[in-house]
């Protein structure tokens, strides 16, 4: 009969195992608080009061676009936004905001001019196929919808 032969803890798979556990765990809080401290929470604002009371002033402004029975259609064609109003508005450029749902540096905004056929468009930076939040918007009114480029979008105000 043969006596076990006594080998060092280290020589052992169990140790290490149980080792290895809490040192995983370790490792990915490490890891999660890296990623945290490295990219902000963008929808966490210091001035949350200020812009509180500015959603005050875009009820407002939709609620202006909705007696003006105001809408519009927002395509892309060509590297061009495009954007054709149900009505003649005296405004010769709108300003359009297209806000990226995970990323708020990836926000687009442009001004859209006037043409002769009465379309207000403009040039399109490169944009991704995501659905963005779309505000078109001049000092009196606001319209808003959601949008994804490729897409004909309607654009009504209160949406």
């Amino acid at each position: 009969m043969q006596s076990a032969v006594n080998r060092p803890w280290y020589r052992e798979p169990w140790p290490w195992f149980l080792i290895a556990l809490p040192l995983i765990a370790v490792l990915a809080s490490a890891y999660t608080i890296f990623l945290a401290s490295k990219s902000p929470d963008s929808l966490v604002t210091d001035h949350y009061y200020k812009k509180g009371l500015a959603v005050g002033g875009d009820i407002e402004r939709e609620r202006h676009a909705q007696a003006l029975h105001l809408s519009g259609q927002i395509s892309i064609a060509a590297g061009r936004i495009d954007l054709k109003l149900n009505q003649p508005v005296a405004t010769e450029t709108l300003h359009l905001m297209l806000r990226h749902p995970l990323s708020q540096q990836k926000d687009v905004q442009i001004d859209l001019h006037r043409g002769t056929s009465g379309i207000y468009s403009a040039f399109s930076p490169p944009l991704e196929a995501v659905r963005y939040r779309v505000h078109v918007e001049t000092a009196d009114w606001r319209l808003a919808g959601v949008w994804t480029p490729g897409a004909s979008q309607i654009l009504e105000p209160g949406v």
